[in-house]
């Protein structure tokens, strides 16, 4: 009988700007603990030295992969040879794969040039793509275009494409987006994150406010897209009867005076929402999950879709407004999210028509302009039809003035409040519960993230190497800039 066939151990050089807490850092040590565990070797090449008391010997510190604006070609070269010097001094030999993350997203100009070197070389590469640069962040989209001398180099630089690079992106729309963008399918891939267990051990029986009431937590920082406007709309609705509150406030100062305002509309009509009620020191943030009824969301942009599921692991279930692109990846394996809301639909006729108008067509010229792009002559007439349906447009695509309008409305004549498209607040049975938390632990595992990855691993080690060739910057650009996904608050 034939022996077991051994893996071979390969030495996986991971790299990124930083490793300050957040979600890419958790990912890092969630992979490099998975592969390390599976026998690999793994380095971490950062512009910053680790946490105390994290990833033990497995970091080196390249202070040039830190966060930078400016730069040249020639810089980018020599941080490619100090890469691969630095990562065969730990390892003895040459990686046998490299992993970047983020490095299309501009926070480091140098990135794309970097990989590209290594690419020409011969090296293996993957590319895990957490969030885009494209997807409301024009200051980056500007700083990368900026570092090359022509539109040509930042065309033939920013998505390199060859058979020995593999994108990896953690959710299927942003696969979609690429493969739609030109991405040969063979070397693109959907890593979801794995979602830990909260180690919650507080019941609602046992929380010290809401006694009478059910307690809601929007476990979030109050930044805009977060669409705070929302929550206040949920209490003006659900206010008899559940508590909300945040868990964390901005810290940018200019979506600080944004969130004052919403802090001010709550107290001056006295509703219960409580916001950034873990900064108060009084209880843990897992105390506070733990006592809550429900979790609530109304954020209009994720990435992974964390918020989703982790509360039904830690036995809550989740209301709140549904994100389609994000969620039909749960539906796919089995997670049905009933208990969410595609739309919050009004009568567009509560809304003055030609500020809504002039709105649209500011946000499209402003976006546009940003990203150095035309605007389409029909862009304005194809937004509004893709927010408008039969008479009603959806609470949350308005930014915070038309929102405020809104509210003041329903505020003054709660009658009005029937006017509204949304469901009734309708809470989880235990069996419904334990059976998402079951699926969640299995889909979503630890060891699942694992066995993906190492197969990702496997292609990009495995295959050939060919030319390095490109990815239209601009049909990747298109994805994003789709009058169907575009939103007030966000663009």
């Amino acid at each position: 009988m034939a022996g077991k066939r051994v893996r071979t151990k390969r030495r996986i050089a991971v790299v990124h700007y930083h490793l300050r807490r957040g979600g890419v850092t958790r990912v890092i040590e969630t992979a490099r603990e998975i592969m390390a565990a599976r026998g690999d070797e793994v380095v971490i090449l950062s512009g910053e030295p680790a946490l105390a008391g994290t990833l033990p010997d497995a970091v080196r510190v390249v202070a040039a992969l830190n966060y930078r604006k400016n730069g040249s070609p020639v810089v980018a070269e020599n941080l490619a040879e100090q890469l691969k010097q630095e990562a065969t001094a730990h390892f003895g030999a040459p990686p046998d794969v490299w992993h970047f993350h983020n490095p299309t997203l501009a926070k480091n100009v140098l990135f794309p040039s970097v990989i590209r070197a290594l690419a020409s070389q011969g090296e293996r590469i993957v590319l895990q793509l957490h969030d885009f640069s494209e997807d409301g962040r024009p200051g980056n989209y500007t700083s990368q275009r900026s570092f090359f001398d022509s539109e040509r180099s930042f065309e033939e630089t920013l998505y390199p494409v060859a058979k020995q690079i593999h994108y990896v992106t953690i959710n299927r729309r942003d696969h979609d987006f690429l493969k739609a963008a030109g991405l040969p399918r063979t070397n693109l891939h959907v890593l979801p994150n794995a979602v830990p267990d909260l180690a919650v051990s507080t019941t609602p029986r046992e929380r010290p406010f809401s006694q009478n009431k059910l307690f809601a937590l929007y476990p979030c920082r109050g930044i805009r897209r977060k669409n705070i406007g929302e929550l206040l709309l949920l209490a003006l609705i659900y206010g008899d009867r559940v508590d909300f509150a945040t868990s964390l406030r901005p810290e940018n100062p200019e979506w600080q005076k944004i969130h004052g305002d919403w802090e001010s509309l709550a107290a001056e009509w006295n509703l219960p929402i409580t916001f950034g009620i873990s900064e108060t020191g009084d209880h843990t943030f897992l105390d506070l999950f733990g006592w809550a009824d429900f979790i609530v969301t109304t954020s209009v942009a994720e990435g992974f879709g964390l918020a989703f599921l982790e509360p039904w692991i830690a036995g809550k279930p989740v209301m709140g407004r549904d994100l389609p692109d994000i969620t039909r990846d749960f539906a796919a394996n089995g997670i049905e999210l009933g208990n969410l809301y595609q739309r919050i639909d009004l009568p567009v006729e509560w809304l003055d028509e030609a500020e809504l108008t002039a709105a649209i067509e500011s946000m499209l010229r402003r976006s546009h302009l940003a990203y150095n792009r035309e605007l389409p002559t029909a862009a304005v007439k194809e937004t509004r039809n893709a927010w408008v349906k039969r008479g009603r447009i959806d609470f949350g695509v308005l930014g915070e003035p038309f929102q405020i309008a809104v509210l003041r409305k329903l505020h003054a004549n709660p009658a009005l409040l029937d006017h509204l498209s949304i469901p009734p607040l309708a809470l989880s049975p235990g069996r419904e519960i334990a059976e998402r938390r079951e699926i969640i632990r299995r889909v979503y595992s630890l060891p699942r993230y694992g066995e993906i990855l190492g197969e990702i691993y496997d292609r990009a080690c495995g295959g050939a190497v060919g030319k390095v060739r490109h990815l239209p910057t601009q049909k990747v650009l298109a994805q994003f800039l789709h009058p169907s996904r575009l939103n007030l608050l966000r663009n």
